[in-house]
């Protein structure tokens, strides 16, 4: 790699103290964290000098000076990581570093020169993640931010979101994190500036809010943080935290001013979130006598009766500002629901359509004004109603979710699914539409169906466990189904039928594919059989079972050798399975038989040498087999060997006593060994165990007529 110049300018270096005069903010303090820096800088100890700039910088953050030796600490530290320890790593988080106090730091114009470094600067950090392979992409830059913020390089973070944050895709989260940064470095101006940009790309963004409000606190702009705290407040559940800093302002507000009518009326609502309710009434009833016409005072006062359950006290409020302002939703909306929590019925309805004749795309007053009616209505009636609510406001998700709800209850499952599906069209966030739309499906049998809704949910809800477990419940059901219709398939003889539905199950399970591979083989495709098996025992590799099924299938494609293996694995699992037994006692035979049929060709072509060690192996193989003794007795013959022969050929009649031919062969072999006794006891044994006239017979009579002599000779 490529060692960069270390961007040591002069005019950073020759402002000294004397640029300073005009700093503000402990100028002692300042001065001595300033030299005792410099200091450390000119003797090279570059980690030391950039802890005494911070500290320069957090008494002071317009300490230009020490802005601008804290960025030639960086730039001098950054290249002795290059060039002398070849650290590209750390060389890199000081070049993000430098480009923060550089470019980053404040909102100024930067002159010529330091434009100049800047691009230097930007060029030795491109080099060096080039070298260290780094992902310079949006994603890769906003991953690099979040991963140096934790490590708290705050300044080397910025950098890194500076350059996220060009990217539409990372712009407002790299934007919040920005403001968070700035905001932990009291650089708050530019705090403000980046959440407040975070806000215009979502301004519906809670903890964006939460971050500018205490922002705007710490500026001491009380309106902008109570606004900011009251919005994110709005969006959580009775925060503590937003609670206790909206007490503050409101409390230094009145202090301020304790005339403050609004004041006591705001902190008069933060005491009731929080559960005061005699701070609460306190702060209001001051409110109430700062400004007796103040509306806020007493809907506030209303809903802390109602919040007490003292409904009556409440209406009593509401009535007194509807008699002021007839047209005021919110009193007619907070009635209703005292009404309402009172049985009265019919007023609470009443006072729920004049709140919705002000309102009329209140959402609030929608729902609790149809729950009210749901109460008198039978189902039929519901089902009307509803259907004209959906005709009135067709693009409306909530209507239609609902509408298909009672379709659903009613068991009217074809238009349930047609305006679940609707509702998710216009309303993609509505977990409960999925759920539902899934469950009609289900209950109409269509599990492919239901199953391609839920996928679809777990895409938009990674985290929800209710998918989760119903998606895994419909996959059980999906394949059990499918078990079910391919068995009967099977049973039928069905059996191409029957693998295509094995073949849909999903994920595949030892059963699904041994049951492929046993239709595989019925269909006497035998390697996708032996496909089949061998996933299977990928999934168990200790199955005896499936082990045989495989070593079956092997001996069906001609492959005895790897039958061989896998029926001696099936058995050396499951000893007494005696399936395997008798496959693996047609493979020996089989492998036997072979090897002699192969040696008796070679004893045909008198080939004899490698004849007689195949008949020795089928010997080993089996100790019983008469014809391989006969052969070697053969062989041993030709070889006028005899007395082995005879050896072989006793061995063979001892395997198998009707093997006639081998006294007969013995007989002969004595004759040539002149033992004449034996060779007349065997003519003898051979004569009475053949009646049949033949060339045998009739030589063994004619030797037993030459050697009648030696007839009570023994042996």
């Amino acid at each position: 790699m490529k060692k960069f110049v270390l961007l040591v300018m002069a005019s950073f270096f020759f402002l000294g103290v004397s640029a300073r005069a005009n700093e503000v903010s402990t100028p002692n303090q300042v001065a001595d964290y300033y030299n005792l820096g410099t200091q450390y800088l000119k003797s090279d100890q570059y980690t030391k000098a950039i802890a005494e700039f911070k500290k320069a910088l957090r008494v002071n953050p317009l300490d230009n000076s020490s802005k601008i030796q804290l960025t030639n600490a960086y730039l001098a530290r950054a290249a002795y990581y290059n060039n002398k320890l070849g650290d590209y790593k750390n060389s890199a988080n000081d070049l993000r570093s430098a480009l923060f106090y550089m470019k980053y730091y404040d909102m100024n114009a930067v002159d010529a020169q330091t434009l100049t470094n800047i691009k230097i600067t930007e060029g030795n950090l491109s080099s060096v993640l080039s070298a260290i392979n780094a992902d310079t992409s949006a994603n890769g830059r906003f991953e690099a931010g979040k991963a140096l913020r934790s490590q708290g390089e705050f300044a080397a973070a910025v950098t890194e979101f500076q350059a996220s944050q060009m990217d539409k895709k990372y712009r407002k989260d790299s934007l919040i994190a920005l403001g968070e940064i700035y905001y932990i470095l009291n650089l708050n101006q530019q705090a403000a500036n980046y959440l407040e940009r975070a806000l215009y790309d979502d301004p519906q963004n809670p903890d964006a809010h939460l971050k500018l409000a205490r922002v705007y606190e710490k500026m001491g702009n009380a309106d902008k943080a109570a606004n900011a705290y009251n919005f994110a407040l709005s969006k959580s559940n009775e925060n503590q935290d937003i609670l206790n800093s909206l007490e503050n302002i409101w409390k230094q507000k009145i202090y301020n001013d304790p005339n403050n009518f609004e004041a006591h009326a705001n902190l008069g609502a933060i005491y009731q979130k929080k559960g005061n309710i005699a701070g609460a009434l306190e702060e209001y009833k001051t409110a109430e006598r700062l400004n007796p016409s103040s509306v806020v005072t007493r809907l506030n006062l209303g809903t802390l009766f109602q919040q007490e359950k003292q409904y009556e006290t409440a209406i009593e409020a509401y009535d007194s500002i509807l008699k002021l302002y007839p047209n005021h939703m919110s009193a007619y909306y907070y009635k209703a629901q005292c009404l309402k929590a009172l049985g009265m019925h019919d007023a609470a309805v009443q006072n729920y359509k004049l709140a919705l004749s002000l309102d009329p795309d209140n959402k609030n007053i929608q729902d609790e004004l149809f729950e009210l009616y749901k109460k008198d209505m039978t189902p039929d009636e519901m089902l009307k109603y509803l259907y004209n609510e959906v005709q009135n406001s067709p693009n409306d998700p909530a209507k239609l979710y609902e509408y298909a709800y009672q379709l659903h209850k009613n068991n009217k499952l074809d238009d349930a699914i047609i305006y679940y599906k609707k509702s998710v069209q216009l309303d993609p966030a509505n977990l409960n539409a999925y759920i539902n739309l899934s469950l009609a499906y289900k209950q109409k049998s269509q599990i492919d169906n239901a199953m391609s809704v839920l996928k679809n949910a777990k895409t938009k809800f990674p985290n929800n466990e209710q998918v989760k477990k119903q998606y895994a419940q419909l996959e059980e059901e999906a394949k059990s189904l499918l078990y079910s219709n391919a068995s009967k398939l099977y049973s039928q003889k069905k059996y191409k039928d029957a693998l295509d539905l094995y073949k849909k199950i999903s994920p595949q399970t030892v059963e699904s594919l041994t049951a492929q591979g046993a239709c595989c083989q019925l269909l006497n495709s035998y390697k996708s059989a032996i496909t089949a098996y061998t996933k299977a025992l990928e999934l168990e590799p200790k199955n005896a079972d499936v082990m045989y099924y495989l070593a079956q299938s092997y001996v069906n494609d001609d492959n005895n050798e790897q039958a061989m293996i896998y029926v001696k694995k099936s058995l050396e699992l499951k000893p007494n399975n005696p399936d395997a037994k008798e496959l693996l006692k047609y493979l020996n035979d089989h492998y036997r038989n072979n090897i002699l049929a192969q040696a008796v060709s070679l004893y045909e072509k008198k080939d004899f040498a490698k004849a007689f060690p195949l008949f020795e192996k089928v010997l080993l193989l089996n100790p019983n087999e008469s014809t391989a003794y006969y052969y070697c007795a053969l062989i041993y013959d030709e070889q006028k060997k005899y007395w082995p022969a005879i050896e072989s050929y006793k061995k063979a009649l001892l395997a198998n006593s009707n093997m006639y031919i081998a006294l007969y062969s013995i007989a002969v072999d004595y004759d040539n060994l002149a033992r004449y006794s034996q060779a007349y006891n065997y003519y003898k044994k051979y004569t009475d165990a053949v009646v049949e006239e033949n060339e045998y017979t009739k030589y063994a009579k004619t030797r037993l007529s030459d050697l009648k002599s030696y007839a009570t000779v023994k042996k």
